[in-house]
C-alpha cells in the first residue's frame, strides 16, 4: 500500500541561522513516521544567506525544495505560495525559527488520521514573550471576538495541518491582504486544537516588528469584522 504524502511548508525571511537545525529536526522526526514527505521552504526576499543555504542543501537532499519569491511579500503570502505549490495528502505549515516544535508533528498527524481535516495549534503562555507582546496579543483577540462573527481562540498560530480537500478550497482564495488563521477558521471543516509550549527561537530575532504586528492585526480586523 502506498504511503500517504505530507508537505511541510516553512516561510523563511532572513533565517540563515535556523535553516540547518530546522531541516535536521524535521528529518529526525519525519523519518521515524510512515509517510512520504516534502520540505518546502519559501524564501521571502531574504537579504542574508537564507536562499544560498537552501540552494546548497537541496542539491544533496531529495526531500528539500525551495521557492524563491522576487521580493519580500510578507509571512502570510509566503505561506500561501508554499501551500499552493504543495502536492500532498496533507500540508503542514510552521515557522522556521524552531519556536514551532517539530516534535509535535506525530500528534498532529495522529489527529489527522483520526479524521480531522484541520489540526491547528494554540500557544500556551510564553515565558520568553515580553509583557507588551502578551498584552497586545490578548487585546487583539478580545477585539476580534467583539467585532467578528467568527470566534478566534487566543494563542492560535500558523502551525497547523490542512487536509488536501481544505487546501483545494483555500488555494482558490485570491485575497490581497491575507489573514490565514481567520480564513481557515471561516472555512469550517472538522477541526481539532492542540496546545503547545513554544520553544525559544534558535537563532536571530523576530521579524515581527511593532509596525508589522499592527499591519497584521489590521488585516485580521478588516477581513473578519463587521
Amino acid at each position: 500500500m502506498k504511503n500517504k504524502k505530507i508537505a511541510v511548508v516553512i516561510p523563511s525571511f532572513n533565517e540563515e541561522g535556523n535553516i540547518d537545525v530546522m531541516v535536521q529536526s524535521l528529518h529526525q522526526v519525519l523519518d521515524n513516521l510512515n509517510y512520504d514527505y516534502d520540505l518546502i521552504f519559501v524564501d521571502d526576499g531574504s537579504s542574508d544567506r537564507t536562499l544560498e543555504k537552501l540552494k546548497s542543501l537541496s542539491q544533496f537532499d531529495d526531500k528539500l525544495f525551495y521557492i524563491e519569491l522576487s521580493r519580500n511579500f510578507g509571512h502570510q503570502n509566503a505561506l500561501k505560495a508554499g501551500i499552493d505549490m504543495a502536492n500532498a495528502d496533507a500540508v503542514i505549515t510552521m515557522d522556521g525559527d524552531m519556536q514551532h516544535p517539530p516534535e509535535l508533528l506525530p500528534e498532529i498527524l495522529q489527529k489527522w488520521e483520526e479524521g480531522y481535516d484541520v489540526v491547528y495549534t494554540k500557544r500556551e503562555e510564553d515565558d520568553h514573550q515580553s509583557y507588551f507582546k502578551k498584552k497586545t496579543s490578548r487585546g487583539f483577540y478580545d477585539l476580534m471576538n467583539k467585532l467578528s462573527e467568527i470566534k478566534f481562540e487566543p494563542g492560535t498560530a500558523d502551525f497547523r495541518l490542512m487536509d488536501e480537500k481544505v487546501v483545494a478550497v483555500f488555494s482558490n482564495f485570491s485575497e490581497n491582504e491575507l489573514f490565514i488563521r481567520g480564513l481557515v477558521n471561516w472555512l469550517g471543516f472538522k477541526q481539532y486544537a492542540i496546545d503547545y509550549k513554544p520553544s525559544k527561537r534558535f537563532s536571530g530575532a523576530s521579524k515581527y516588528t511593532l509596525k508589522r504586528m499592527m499591519r497584521f492585526a489590521l488585516q485580521g480586523i478588516t477581513s473578519f469584522s463587521i
